[in-house]
């Protein structure tokens, strides 16, 4: 992985950054008894996606910059695992959801470009 001055020049923590947003928007319209459950998990995982994306361009250690990478792969199909149980609850729609899917493919492809650079 080559080394990055600032990790808010990365493409992905950007990609990761709006992830947020649309995990935040999409999710406002859930059940209130979700606030606890889905509604946390989602935004939990979604908040985590460029905040690990910061520690792996920061730490300066390769090893452990691969680590957190790893740690983001698996939070981005955390992720979509909860938005296809939320179509599969009904609480959003396939045409809703779409967009997060392929931004969560999106940031997985860039993740394996930066493991790969």
């Amino acid at each position: 992985m080559k080394e990055i001055e600032k990790f808010e020049d990365l493409e992905v923590w950007k990609a990761g950054m709006e992830l947020v947003q649309e995990v935040y928007g999409l999710t406002e319209n859930y059940p209130a008894d979700e606030k606890q459950g889905l509604i946390s998990q989602m935004r939990t995982a979604a908040i985590k996606v460029p905040a690990k994306i910061a520690a792996a361009a920061s730490c300066g250690n390769l090893k452990i910059s691969l680590w957190y990478l790893a740690i983001v792969d698996g939070l981005l199909a955390a992720l979509e695992a909860h938005l296809k149980l939320s179509i599969r609850l009904n609480y959003v729609s396939k045409i809703d959801a779409a967009p997060i899917l392929e931004k969560c493919k999106s940031i997985e492809r860039m993740i394996e470009e930066l493991i790969l650079s």
